[in-house]
């Protein structure tokens, strides 16, 4: 298939597809065609004789990546095979590694989890405040560099901050280790402060999807890479939904201005929602203000009117049921369970869900993030194979050698690392001089118990005959706290049964940290509505529609300038949530919309959750219903009360 063929010329889609312009943005809203129509710009490049390795295309998520290649596949597009999509994450991990860049950052990209990072702030915590004042300078820490902050005329750190960052480097040096948020900054500090680096001059073509998405450091670095290659950003400022990443969907807006003589393309059409759906998301952003153009999506009438309601339970226990007995209904009637994805923006609402479609017979799957590793038996085993797999993996160590330690075994850790550092060794030779009575250090007596117990258990694990065995006593059948490890594990061996157990590791990290959520599955999805981006599906259930979930109540005060626009952006998320409807009236699927939400909820869940209550009434949260779901009359139908 030619990259032209059912493009018609004029069209925005055959228009960005041709434009030979060096500099294009392309404005899409929600189900326009943006992929298509980017497949189809790739599919001519190499049609033209590009070489795959000079086309760089940046996607949001490892999944678009995978669907832009296997598409381009089944178009049969010369070069294809040898095409690699990133994640500007993957990208930068990926450089990061190459040995001249390990040589001029002095840092090792092996990224903390999540859970890893309890040790770490044990170890800082006496020399800065305790454990919350660390979390919240490490957040600072990297927020700064998201922001690009040093850029900022007269901006400095505090001295305290100055101090933390030296210790936290620190810390993070000697155990080799980068926080998750620190590999973008690391390669834009290598770009920026290398013109002649080879990177800046790789590609000669790059094109970059969700960029509203990405933040000023990540935006600067398609600048710094896009020396001697063209660009195509696409993207929607009404789309911005990451400012806790620090999101910039400013780079989006001023990208005309910055780049002159730049192409403008926007798609409106809407070929994914039903024609009720689009009214309802249209009613909806235009109740935001800050919005330099304003545009509306267009609906398409073959899309249908869809199926849309709205439905009030008395509260959450009944909500959670109502859902369950709503998606066994479908998946009764026909409707397979891979075309239902339930959206809830508190795991208080949404793990009942999944627990309960589970425990009902339902093939379900859960999407939080790093949800995984929610549990402390889950944490132990990844760890464990972490340092299984690498026995000089000095979290994986410290975290395993301190867990069941006050606050981590600090003070003798403290004493292990000044050993190490003063003599040139590393913490496993240090534990094993302690543990075989060849050193002696004060204070040290528990966690080198620890240690020791830990060499026998990974002893017995080099003993099984192969990686798979390993995988059934880390991640045994059955075990539900660890259920979704093995789930990984197992299939990631099965389609290698050679990989070894480094590989292993790195194939879960990313699967976690940069989690697929495939569009060809077979079990009901349940996930977060920023989870969502970039999928679509038959049946779309938003659950926990409340004021305190749509939107979530601020951490912090806020001036009124400031809550206007983070209210817009809970907006923008909502926009989100509801196109990600697909209607396909031809094959029996209209597109069903289902909003539902409680009237009350136990105060204790509501608290854990975030929600602050309209009032409390003993022990019950009263809740009120998103107001977002008024801002969607008069498109909206009315709501219905289940009693």
């Amino acid at each position: 298939m030619a990259w032209f063929d059912g493009l018609t010329p004029g069209t925005p889609a055959h228009n960005i597809a041709s434009t030979t312009n060096a500099r294009v943005r392309v404005v899409a809203g929600p189900g326009t065609g943006k992929s298509y129509a980017m497949k189809r710009r790739v599919a001519r490049l190499l049609e033209t004789g590009v070489a795959p390795d000079l086309i760089l295309p940046v996607t949001f998520t490892r999944v678009a990546a995978q669907d832009l290649h296997r598409e381009l596949v089944g178009m049969g597009v010369p070069g294809c095979d040898a095409l690699n999509a990133h994640t500007l994450h993957s990208l930068a991990l990926r450089m990061l590694t190459r040995n001249h860049v390990l040589a001029a950052t002095g840092r090792i990209p092996r990224p903390l989890n999540k859970f890893e990072s309890d040790a770490m702030i044990c170890d800082l915590m006496a020399a800065h405040g305790g454990k919350k004042a660390v979390e919240a300078r490490r957040q600072a820490y990297e927020g700064a560099w998201a922001r690009l902050n040093n850029q900022v005329p007269g901006y400095a750190p505090s001295p305290e901050d100055a101090i933390f960052q030296y210790d936290l480097l620190g810390w993070l040096g000697f155990h080799e280790a980068m926080l998750i948020g620190e590999v973008i900054p690391e390669i834009y500090r290598y770009l920026s402060t290398n013109p002649g680096a080879p990177e800046r001059a790789e590609f000669n073509h790059i094109l970059v999807d969700e960029y509203q998405d990405l933040n000023k450091a990540e935006q600067a670095i398609i600048e710094l890479l896009s020396n001697a290659a063209d660009v195509c950003i696409v993207g929607d400022d009404d789309q911005s939904i990451y400012s806790f990443k620090h999101a910039h969907p400013d780079g989006i807006r001023d990208w005309l201005v910055v780049n002159a003589g730049a192409v403008d393309i926007g798609l409106v059409d809407c070929h994914r929602c039903p024609t009720r759906v689009v009214d309802m998301a249209n009613a909806l952003i235009a109740h935001n203000v800050h919005r330099p153009v304003p545009r509306s999506l267009v609906p398409l009438a073959a899309k249908g009117p869809g199926v849309v309601s709205i439905v009030q339970y008395p509260n959450l226990n009944a909500e959670v049921a109502g859902v369950v007995a709503t998606i066994q209904q479908m998946l009764a009637a026909g409707t397979p369970a891979g075309d239902v994805l339930v959206l809830a923006q508190s795991r208080a609402v949404g793990t009942p869900i999944y627990e309960a479609l589970l425990a009902g017979g339902v093939p379900a799957r859960s999407e939080y993030t790093e949800s995984e590793l929610e549990k402390e038996e889950a944490q132990r085993a990844f760890a464990l194979l972490k340092l299984f797999a690498n026995q000089d993996d000095r979290v994986a160590l410290r975290w395993l050698v301190g867990k069941d330690g006050n606050n981590f075994h600090t003070a003798g850790y403290k004493r292990v690392r000044n050993h190490c550092e003063a003599n040139g060794m590393s913490p496993w030779q240090v534990f094993s001089q302690l543990s075989a009575g060849i050193l002696h250090l004060p204070y040290t007596g528990p966690i080198v118990t620890a240690f020791t117990a830990l060499v026998a258990e990974l002893s017995a694990l080099t003993a099984l005959p192969d990686l798979a065995s390993v995988v059934d006593i880390l991640f045994p059948a059955g075990q539900a706290d660890t259920r979704e490890l093995r789930e990984i594990a197992v299939a990631v061996i099965a389609a290698d049964p050679t990989i070894d157990a480094p590989s292993l590791v790195g194939e879960l990290v990313a699967a976690i940290t940069q989690p697929e959520i495939p569009t060809d599955v077979q079990e009901v999805r349940i996930m977060s509505l920023h989870k969502s981006k970039g999928l679509s599906s038959p049946v779309t259930i938003i659950s926990g529609c409340v004021n305190g979930l749509l939107p979530r109540a601020p951490k912090n005060v806020l001036t009124p300038l400031e809550r206007q626009h983070y209210d817009e952006e809970q907006r923008r998320l909502f926009f989100v949530g509801i196109t990600r409807v697909k209607s396909d009236p031809a094959n029996g699927k209209p597109g069903t919309l289902i909003l539902t939400y409680a009237q009350e909820m136990p105060l204790a869940d509501a608290m854990k959750a975030g929600i602050a209550p309209a009032y409390v009434n003993y022990g019950t949260a009263v809740l009120q219903a998103s107001r977002f779901i008024a801002d969607m009359a008069p498109a909206a139908p009315a709501a219905v009360n289940v009693p």
